[in-house]
């Protein structure tokens, strides 16, 4: 009988040993989720990338190269997929400065003010008529 309380004794520090080394292991500080993406056509090549937030992004880097001597303008934005249907741009970022040139932009930021859960790279060229566009594939805040 009077090795039972001892014996309980170390069982519990051990308990308490481990569950603390598993605490210790599990918290600390969590690095944030990031995303990239490029469009490009023939006449437009666009990238970003990105640090993502619950409700947006921060840390926005893009580029948009005109690849085509055709005198037409060439821009960059997100679409943000805001839910239930609704498809909203971000400001669209210009190049005008003609062929061969890229324009870039450095962290910037991005709130949809509700949660964000994807958002594709768009790259277009101002030419007559509808604005040709390029897509990326969605990328989904995880």
């Amino acid at each position: 009988m009077k090795g039972i309380p001892g014996r309980n004794l170390r069982r519990a520090a051990t308990a308490i040993a481990v569950a603390s080394a598993a605490t210790l292991a599990f918290t600390g500080t969590a690095s944030a989720a990031t995303g990239a993406a490029t469009a490009s056509g023939s006449e437009v090549y666009g990238s970003a990338n990105w640090t993502w937030t619950f409700s947006g992004m921060s840390g926005i880097n893009m580029a948009v190269r005109d690849t085509k001597c055709d005198g037409n303008p060439v821009y960059v934005f997100f679409e943000a997929d805001l839910g239930m249907g609704t498809i909203g741009p971000t400001p669209y970022r210009w190049n005008e400065s003609g062929c061969g040139t890229t324009s870039y932009w450095s962290n910037l930021k991005y709130n949809s003010g509700t949660k964000l859960g994807k958002v594709r790279v768009v790259t277009c060229v101002d030419d007559a008529g509808w604005d040709t566009c390029y897509r990326s594939g969605w990328q989904y805040n995880r």
